[in-house]
């Protein structure tokens, strides 16, 4: 962690002023060293409130995401050991991608405050409004046979709703695949994807896309995607949701394949279709019947019409009421 992170652990631990030679005693580094880090958090939007003879205390961050800031709220987080933010990119996932196949080791986090090119699931664009939300993808080298890591979109789906819940205290639900629904509208989008790095070792980034504070969405999604913002009608500050997310994410990291049984039964109480009759589309194939429920992967059990029981492993779903 850098001194700029410890710096900001340590002032926001305190709550108080603090001398900055106190500061850099407990942090053990040079005088100096504190005095440099003060002025980078200031120029990058830090309110840092100095009094002569009490010392510095930190008032206020700026509604930006900085790897240093997410460093200092997460502490210590295997998901997220590097963190990047781009002010623009493509896709997240794309770079996070590239970094893979190049052999990157995994536990990275890579942040967008814009995406130009962000997509969804079947190559859909997706909407990334800029400082607005929050564009994150996550380099995954997981210790789990490649035949279950269908259950991850399930693991971020949970981790990334109890989150959200968390920190707006508003209930949110799961629609399978890989949607977050608060109060019926679409919040959240995952996208899991896999890879090989040249040496064959595979891998799997975890894109995850949460509307924050926008105002306003393109006509073509605007009935059923909303912010947070909207939603509770108060502007949420994007880096301590991101740092929330990524603990939710990471405590819950090993219980992928060690108590997916856990997972399974929190994704049950949260979705937003079982028990419904639902229209699922899956490639050329279309399919009508009862989301019944999730099997050991988090697939959807759909119980058709005749009785048989269907697993999906993906598709478009919408309800839509039976006929007979």
């Amino acid at each position: 962690m850098t001194t700029d992170a410890r710096l900001l652990v340590a002032l926001r631990a305190a709550g108080v002023h603090m001398l900055p030679g106190d500061l850099a005693a407990q942090l053990s580094v040079q005088l100096a060293e504190i005095e440099t880090s003060i002025a980078h958090l200031c120029a990058a939007g830090f309110d840092i409130e100095t009094k002569p003879g009490f010392g510095c205390r930190l008032l206020a961050s700026p509604d930006r995401l900085i790897a240093d800031d997410l460093h200092a709220r997460l502490g210590d987080c295997p998901l997220a050991r590097e963190i990047l933010v781009f002010s623009e990119t493509g896709s997240t996932n794309d770079v996070a991608s590239r970094l893979g196949r190049q052999g990157h080791a995994g536990g990275l986090a890579v942040f967008a405050e814009r995406q130009s090119a962000g997509r969804g699931r079947f190559g859909r664009r997706w909407d990334s409004a800029d400082h607005a939300g929050l564009w994150f993808s996550l380099l995954l080298r997981p210790e789990l046979p490649t035949a279950h890591w269908p259950r991850l979109t399930t693991w971020a789906g949970v981790a990334v709703a109890a989150a959200i819940e968390r920190f707006t205290g508003i209930p949110a639900q799961l629609k399978w695949p890989n949607d977050i629904l608060v109060s019926g509208k679409k919040i959240t989008g995952i996208l899991i994807e896999s890879a090989s790095d040249d040496s064959g070792a595979p891998f799997v980034v975890a894109g995850i896309g949460v509307n924050v504070n926008q105002t306003d969405f393109p006509p073509e999604i605007a009935e059923i995607a909303a912010s947070l913002r909207q939603i509770t009608g108060r502007s949420i500050e994007r880096p301590a949701l991101a740092a929330a997310i990524l603990r939710e994410l990471s405590a819950r990291a090993a219980d992928v394949a060690q108590n997916f049984s856990s997972i399974l039964a929190e994704a049950t109480r949260r979705s937003a279709l079982l028990g419904s009759w639902i229209r699922l589309h899956s490639g050329a194939m279309h399919f009508e019947g009862t989301a019944e429920s999730l099997d050991a992967d988090g697939n959807l059990l759909l119980r058709l019409a005749d009785g048989t029981l269907q697993q999906m492993t993906a598709g478009e779903v919408t309800t839509h009421a039976p006929v007979f």
